[in-house]
């Protein structure tokens, strides 16, 4: 018994193996002939198989999985404790087909916890002769086995977890360029990186154009985090958000006892960005006195407060965001010639993803990466499939659309799986149906099994992956549902539906 849980110990940091030797050191503890050990996923509250024992038929499987989850779910209550010497005469496992199929005579099931966090669960089970050892073992005996076994994944859990980080880490250091917050390596994306390096250490203000979600708002923040004024103030002011009213007083700040306060405070972002940067998002929107203003504050140093003559310095670094061609607008009359001159002192220009079809893996990988982290999943590479359905998407939300979209898929990919078709949205998918349901190739059950999963997954997406709607509409039981979306390894459950809404509300906000 000692030799299999040193030899999972030795095995921390390499999954499938370490879990293996858990099982075999349950089983030479506990005895039975078969068995398995099942992780609880962070993201979906689902069991996935790290290691199995012995023969564990399908049917077995997904009857046992379902106590299972029940123990998982209940890391630390002794009632999550499933103990059966004979199966038959518990009623709740004789109503299992597996059971009356005699698949199973004796079963031991008990959760596996670290402190208070579930980390999955562990089924032994026993045929004929080579019986389970009840014999002084109860409840709390099965939960103190529970919590050793629970804390050495978890160990592992955030071994892995801090190699992706490292190898993240490494990854940016070892990059020749600068700006690596962009990520990318196609020609255009090369020329925004160039571009921002050449004025990075000067105060010359700078205008960063194109559409929303481009990653104008990201390199802005990056020319501040990566110049000399990067240990002061960086403000941010989006002028769509604030009445054009209130938009001398927001820039310029407002003299004490005036009415109309902005909405940012009376200070002004000329004064609360002293020394740093100021961000202006929509500058076109400025009416021309103030483009005036801004202009001589540019020329001068000096500033005066909305309504007053008296004048203070100013010392910002202003890059300003535009969705708009500055030539155009001033050609329309929208801003003066000074204002305009200023603004063009270095324009550069952001391209829409949809330009950028050869930075797509690039970006997978670099927003796979950074969701792998924040989920605690370790992804096991990208299936190229993906890229017939991500490449042939015009993406009008640009970088923060993608990155959902990753990040989505990351989700419901399996800890140590690959990111494949299956893992993207419907949206995604029915642009390119006919190669996700290609009934040409395999046998008859293998054709109609690929077109069930697609339709489980749609039911799911229209659902917002609530099970029993969706198992209402298909005219299955929930616990039918449940069976097939572990049969073909379709992740959904509450963690999972919070995870999402908290990815849209992200998305949101960016918008």
């Amino acid at each position: 018994m000692e030799e299999q849980l040193e030899r999972a110990l030795q095995q921390v940091g390499s999954r499938q193996e370490m879990a293996q030797a858990l099982l075999e050191y349950a089983q030479s503890v506990y005895g039975g002939d078969h068995g398995l050990l099942l992780e609880m996923e962070e993201t979906t509250g689902s069991l996935r198989e790290l290691a199995s024992t012995g023969d564990v038929p399908e049917m077995l499987n997904q009857d046992m999985r379902i106590f299972a989850q029940f123990a998982a779910d209940h890391p630390t209550d002794p009632n999550g404790v499933l103990i059966a010497s004979k199966v038959k005469d518990v009623k709740k496992l004789a109503a299992r087909k597996s059971v009356r199929r005699e698949m199973t005579d004796s079963v031991i099931i008990f959760p596996l916890a670290a402190g208070t966090t579930s980390m999955g669960a562990v089924y032994l089970g026993s045929r004929g002769d080579k019986g389970l050892k009840f014999k002084g073992n109860k409840a709390k005996t099965f939960l103190q086995t529970g919590r050793v076994l629970g804390h050495l994944i978890n160990v592992d859990r955030t071994l892995n977890r801090l190699s992706v980080q490292v190898s993240n880490w490494r990854e940016k250091k070892e990059q020749d360029v600068a700006f690596g917050e962009l990520p990318g390596d196609g020609a255009e994306i090369k020329r925004v990186r160039r571009s921002l390096e050449l004025v990075v250490d000067m105060d010359i203000p700078v205008t960063l154009i194109g559409e929303k979600g481009t990653g104008r708002w990201i390199a802005a923040e990056a020319l501040h985090r990566n110049g000399p004024r990067r240990k002061n103030p960086i403000v941010r002011l989006p002028l769509a958000d604030i009445p054009k009213d209130l938009h001398g007083g927001n820039i310029f700040g407002k003299a004490p006892g005036a009415k109309d306060a902005p909405v940012r405070g009376r200070r002004g972002a000329m004064r609360d960005a002293r020394n740093g940067t100021l961000i202006l998002e929509d500058a076109h929107l400025l009416h021309k006195d103030l483009q005036r203003r801004i202009a001589r504050t540019l020329e001068s140093g000096l500033a005066t407060l909305d309504g007053e003559r008296e004048e203070y310095p100013v010392n910002v670094r202003i890059v300003m965001i535009s969705t708009r061609n500055p030539g155009e607008m001033r050609d329309k009359g929208e801003l003066i010639n000074d204002f305009y001159l200023k603004m063009m002192q270095f324009p550069i220009v952001f391209p829409p993803l949809r330009k950028r079809i050869d930075d797509l893996p690039a970006l997978v990988e670099h927003f796979a990466n950074e969701a792998s982290v924040t989920f605690g999943k370790v992804i096991s590479g990208v299936n190229n499939q993906i890229y017939d359905f991500l490449g042939t998407y015009d993406w009008p939300g640009n970088l923060d659309e993608f990155e959902h979209e990753i990040r989505q898929a990351v989700l419901r990919t399996p800890d140590q799986g690959e990111i494949g078709p299956n893992q993207l949205s419907v949206h995604l998918i029915s642009r390119r149906d006919p190669s996700m349901l290609d009934t040409s190739e395999g046998t008859l059950k293998q054709r109609v099994a690929r077109i069930e999963k697609r339709m489980l997954m749609e039911q799911l997406e229209k659902n917002r992956h609530n099970q029993s709607m969706t198992a209402d509409q298909l005219g299955l039981s929930r616990q039918a549902l449940i069976n097939k979306l572990h049969r073909y390894g379709i992740e959904t459950g509450r963690k999972y539906k919070r995870r999402l809404r908290e990815i849209e509300a992200q998305a949101q906000k960016k918008n």
